[in-house]
């Protein structure tokens, strides 16, 4: 099978969607996660988004942007 770059794109991100869905409302704890620490509720959802993505083999690179304006 021979798929051009838009048609793997699109593979990938239904794998990727069918894989969200099918990971239940529940994140994991602290503890599934092999964390010591105590998360707030958007950590433990960030945290488990990466580990799907990880096991499913996509990379994803996490930037955080900061702008500053001055007068």
């Amino acid at each position: 099978m021979n798929l051009r770059y838009e048609q793997r794109l699109q593979v990938a991100a239904r794998i990727i969607l069918d894989d969200d869905a099918s990971s239940g409302d529940a994140p994991p704890s602290e503890e599934e996660l092999g964390i010591r620490a105590t998360l707030k509720p958007h950590q433990v959802e960030g945290v488990s988004w990466l580990i799907r993505r990880y096991k499913l083999g996509v990379n994803v690179v996490l930037v955080r942007f900061a702008i500053f304006f001055s007068g």
